[in-house]
């Protein structure tokens, strides 16, 4: 592999182990409502070496398989609100490209430590108040195209940089701003997801960023685990899920810090390593 390029000989352990990977990012973005990123970036530079800015890039270039086929699952249950969803999706396009860019003007341990303070906070405002599904607040009219316009800028945005699909931002915007059942705010996350996403693989490709070997086992993986845990979500309690989803965030944020601070000597913004085979 070169680091122009991004690309890398791909072994059949390597297909393996990106299989594994790809289960568990569609199992947790199924579950909670993203495209698994959150789970996914910390696998990409723990097991297979890759930099910060490529376990980003790989992401976004997976993502959105895990967001077509567990937003299958939610549609079939109702719980997609697609006005909203395509209102977000549509402003988030905007904003990809330039959260991509920022990323590679970034450190990659600076860029790793402002993820994980991100999923740390948000996490924290959930265990503190899980949100009541009451379906209250910015139902219609102006003030809820404006906040739909808002979030899908900041979704966008976030997205480009962190390397997910910004259901982290999503899920938890629309059930504490909205009132939305964790089960519709998940959905409805998933099919932003699916827009985003490839805005956001795009422009991280034209740096380099994307290891295209990894992808066919890493998307495999995440078409089989998806809808067997998006199915499962339909049948929980929403206060269960909503805490279930703060926990998962603690847990990759912590993961995520620790793996920062133990990696000093990180490339500079706008190079990549590549991973070892």
């Amino acid at each position: 592999m070169t680091a122009e390029s991004g690309q890398r000989a791909v072994t059949r352990r390597d297909n393996l182990f990106a299989l594994v990977a790809g289960l568990l990012t569609g199992i947790a973005g199924g579950f909670f409502g993203v495209g698994g990123g959150i789970m996914l970036v910390p696998l990409l530079t723990a097991r297979f070496r890759l930099s910060q800015h490529q376990a980003h890039g790989t992401s976004l270039a997976v993502i959105g398989t895990t967001a077509l086929v567990s937003l299958v699952v939610y549609a079939m249950h109702s719980n997609v609100a697609w006005t909203t969803a395509a209102v977000m999706g549509a402003a988030s396009l905007i904003t990809a490209r330039y959260g991509a860019r920022l990323a590679v003007r970034t450190s990659p341990t600076s860029l790793a430590k402002a993820f994980a303070v991100f999923v740390m906070v948000v996490a924290l405002r959930l265990l503190w108040k899980t949100p009541e599904a009451t379906n209250a607040g910015f139902q219609h009219g102006p003030e809820r195209i404006a906040l739909d316009l808002s979030l899908g800028l900041a979704v966008g945005l976030l997205s480009g940089y962190m390397g997910i699909g910004g259901g982290i931002l999503i899920v938890p915007a629309l059930a504490l701003l909205v009132g939305m059942p964790q089960q519709l705010a998940q959905g409805t996350s998933l099919a932003v997801i699916l827009m985003v996403a490839p805005a956001g693989a795009y422009e991280h490709t034209r740096h380099g960023n994307v290891v295209w070997g990894l992808v066919p086992s890493l998307a495999l993986g995440a078409a089989i685990g998806g809808p067997l845990a998006s199915w499962l979500a339909q049948a929980l309690d929403h206060a269960f899920l909503a805490r279930a989803f703060a926990i998962f965030m603690l847990v990759n944020a912590a993961h995520t810090w620790v793996r920062a601070r133990r990696t000093p000597g990180a490339a500079e913004p706008g190079k990549t390593e590549g991973p070892s085979s």
